[in-house]
């Protein structure tokens, strides 16, 4: 798969140059990019742990395991790409000077993805539109249970679908659901968290965790019909 190159170079000021003043591998600029790393087997709770503690490298592996999930997630659920850096950024920052905030076993990726649902919701709010934290009407309806092995809609990695039109297809679907729909799914699709997860980083019962999906996975399903 190939890794999303991410807008380090953004003029946006304040958080990035916070960041890129403590790590300057967070640069875009190759030459400044420490050797690769070998992703161990080291847990995410472990090497946040570990940073707590003052091992900086351990950020740097967490950061290289959630990079690409986490800016597509903020890609996906955004009205605009500035909009997405906006909150990347702004959710790595809140990791860096909020580690100490972490609860130690819990887990990370819910941890990561509650504040990206909060710093979207703000951003929402602050620019008067619908925050994903909002109830559809769908959810006090829907009584049937998804199954945590259902096969899933998943997105194309970008640049790299099988079908362009369907690809583009699926990416309109998804922007076409209600917001509480549509940031269940992207977490699920984009950031590959469990539904205990996903019920952690947004605050709502497992069971509304699994009627959203249900109901998002239902309209898209509708919506790529023409194309099945």
């Amino acid at each position: 798969m190939t890794t999303h190159a991410l807008p380090f170079d953004s003029p946006l000021a304040g958080p990035i140059g916070f960041l890129q003043s403590q790590w300057p591998w967070l640069a875009k600029d190759e030459a400044v990019m420490p050797p690769p790393l070998r992703i161990d087997g080291r847990s995410d709770e472990d090497c946040m742990a570990r940073y707590q503690d003052g091992d900086e490298r351990s950020f740097r592996v967490l950061y290289l395991r959630y990079r690409d999930r986490l800016y597509r997630y903020a890609l996906r659920l955004a009205a605009h790409p500035q909009e997405a850096e906006e909150v990347f950024q702004e959710v790595w920052l809140a990791v860096v000077r909020g580690k100490s905030g972490y609860a130690p076993g819990a887990s990370f990726a819910a941890w990561l993805f509650s504040i990206a649902h909060r710093r979207a919701a703000d951003r929402w709010r602050s620019l008067a539109r619908h925050a994903p934290d909002g109830i559809h009407a769908a959810d006090a309806d829907e009584t049937e249970a998804v199954h945590e092995n259902t096969a899933s809609i998943a997105l194309p990695p970008d640049g790299h679908a099988h079908n362009d039109a369907l690809g583009s297809a699926l990416q309109q679907a998804v922007r076409a659901l209600p917001l509480p729909q549509r940031e269940a799914f992207l977490m699920k699709a984009e950031g590959g968290l469990s539904l205990e997860d996903i019920a952690l980083a947004t605050g709502v019962p497992r069971e509304t965790v699994k009627s959203r999906l249900r109901y998002a996975q239902q309209r898209l399903r509708e919506a790529l019909q023409p194309w099945l």
